[in-house]
């Protein structure tokens, strides 16, 4: 077992958490514990997004036996944020070499997400403060852009569904391991 594995073992121990051999399961305390995870603060223009990777990331850990989602009151709190959402050009149309056109528009787009997450339990005695984790993610996706400005909406709004649902992921399979 290399030095990083057997570290990563030894800081899950001290944290009370352990690992089952499968994903999504996490050997919680006994007793389990409740987690609350309000909706996500969203910085960007995409109203949606928030309340979407909320959703996504509940849906997910809802199965974790032993972890009950619940309000305010639980035992430990998963903020997220949605830091910034950017939409940027990617490749551009090809015009032959002999004319003087210039492309007007990119044949494709790079929509890019970053998403804070905080992690916040008690301390590990009582009367100990609160042990917060911070961390960030960011996922990018592709999508093709056409003449047709609905449609290209329409592949913005996937690629941008894709990257929440990517993200969502990665927030529950780091919870487990780094959290």
């Amino acid at each position: 077992m290399t030095a990083t594995a057997l570290m990563a073992l030894w800081g899950l121990a001290a944290c009370g958490y352990s690992l089952s051999p499968g994903p999504y399961q996490l050997r919680l305390p006994e007793g389990g514990m409740s987690l609350h995870i309000p909706i996500a603060e969203n910085r960007s223009r995409f109203a949606r997004l928030g309340p979407q990777l909320t959703r996504q990331l509940t849906v997910l850990l809802e199965g974790v036996p032993g972890l009950r989602i619940t309000g305010p009151q639980a035992d430990a709190t998963l903020r997220l944020s949605v830091v910034s959402v950017m939409v940027g050009s990617g490749s551009w149309e090809m015009v032959p070499e002999d004319s003087s056109q210039k492309p007007e528009s990119s044949s494709s787009r790079v929509a890019t997400a970053t998403v804070e997450a905080v992690f916040t339990r008690p301390g590990a005695a009582p009367g100990a403060p609160p042990v917060s984790r911070r961390r960030q993610f960011i996922s990018s996706r592709t999508y093709v852009v056409t003449g047709n400005q609905g449609q290209t909406e329409m592949q913005q709004t996937e690629a941008l569904d894709w990257i929440m649902e990517d993200i969502s992921r990665k927030v529950a399979l780091i919870m487990f391991t780094e959290f």
